[in-house]
C-alpha cells in the first residue's frame, strides 16, 4: 500500500487513506440542503436565519431535535419523521438536474488512486444518497468504503463516523487524512485524531474551519501532498 507523507511537527507522518465528506466536498450541495430545510422549518413555524442555519452543516437529523427544543414546532412530529421528509424532498430536487463534482475533485481522486492511496467517504448523509452521488459523478469505482451517519451513534462534530471509518479500513486515525468543508466536520476529524484539510467552499456558508491542519481554496491544491 502506498502512502501520503507530510512533514509534520519535525517528523514524517505517513498517511494511507484520504477520507472525504460528501456535501460541499464531493458536490456543491449545501445550498440545496439549506433550501429544503428552510422550507420545512417555515412550515413548522420556525424562522431560522440562514447564517445561523449553516452552523448545523453535517449534523444530520440531530438538527431537528435541537431546533425543536429552541423554537418549538407548530405540529407534533419527530426528528426521524422530519429527517425522512427532508431526504425525500432533497433527492427529488437533487436528481431533477445533472449532479456535478466540485472542480478539482476528479483530479485529486485520480491522483490519489494512482498512488495506491485508499479512498473513503464519511458523510452524515444516507448510504443511498452517498451511492447515488458517487454513481452520478462517475467516481464510485475509486472509493473502497462509504460510511454514513446512519451507521454511528452520534453525528459530527463527534468523532464517531471517522473513528468507525478508520476501524473499517484497519488503520489508525493517525494514518488517515480528511477533507471537510464545515466547522462540525473539521471538529469531528480533529476529535478523531486525524489530519484535516479544511476546504473553503463559499457555498457552505461562513464556516469556521480554522482548526484544520491546512486550509485549501480548491481541492486540487491537495494533490501536491500525496
Amino acid at each position: 500500500m502506498n502512502v501520503m507523507v507530510i512533514w509534520l511537527k519535525t517528523k514524517f507522518i505517513m498517511f494511507k487513506a484520504l477520507i472525504f465528506d460528501m456535501d460541499g466536498v464531493l458536490i456543491d450541495s449545501e445550498p440545496l440542503h439549506k433550501q429544503i430545510e428552510q422550507e420545512i422549518l417555515k412550515e413548522l413555524g420556525v424562522n431560522l436565519p440562514l447564517e445561523e442555519h449553516f452552523k448545523f452543516a453535517s449534523m444530520g437529523k440531530e438538527m431537528w431535535d435541537i431546533l425543536e427544543k429552541r423554537f418549538g414546532y407548530n405540529r407534533k412530529t419527530t426528528a426521524d419523521e422530519l429527517h425522512k421528509e427532508k431526504a425525500a424532498r432533497y433527492i427529488k430536487a437533487l436528481t431533477s438536474k445533472p449532479i456535478l463534482p466540485i472542480k478539482g475533485l476528479r483530479e485529486l481522486v485520480c491522483s490519489a488512486k494512482e498512488k495506491g492511496i485508499v479512498l473513503a467517504v464519511a458523510s452524515s448523509s444516507s448510504v443511498y444518497n452517498i451511492n447515488l452521488v458517487l454513481k452520478a459523478i462517475g467516481l464510485e469505482r475509486f472509493f473502497s468504503l462509504i460510511v454514513s451517519g446512519e451507521q454511528v451513534p452520534r453525528n459530527k462534530p463527534y468523532p464517531d463516523i471517522y473513528l468507525r471509518t478508520a476501524e473499517l479500513l484497519h488503520l489508525s486515525p493517525e494514518e488517515c487524512m480528511v477533507v471537510e468543508d464545515s466547522a462540525n466536520g473539521v471538529n469531528a476529524a480533529k476529535n478523531a485524531g486525524m489530519y484535516c484539510f479544511g476546504f473553503h467552499n463559499p457555498s457552505s456558508g461562513n464556516q469556521d474551519i480554522s482548526p484544520s491542519d491546512r486550509i485549501v481554496n480548491a481541492l486540487d491544491e491537495i494533490i501536491e501532498f500525496i
